[in-house]
């Protein structure tokens, strides 16, 4: 399924909404460890699906996608 270009770029901004407030989570709002090493997981998983959308938009439109 290939997503249209507002649609792709609403999802991004989102999830970069989603990394912002992550990482002021974890500068201002963890009061634990475990906290912290949940925060700093969403976090590296959130950058990496930005990775992968940013990735697929490539492919597509490089034509390397069916």
């Amino acid at each position: 399924m290939i997503l249209d270009y507002n649609t792709a770029d609403s999802i991004k901004k989102e999830i970069k909404k989603k990394i912002s407030n992550t990482k002021d989570h974890i500068c201002y709002g963890v009061e634990t460890e475990s906290q912290l090493m949940y925060a700093r997981g969403r976090l590296s998983s959130l950058e990496e699906l930005l990775q992968d959308i940013n990735n697929l938009q490539k492919e597509n439109e490089n034509g390397t996608i069916d």
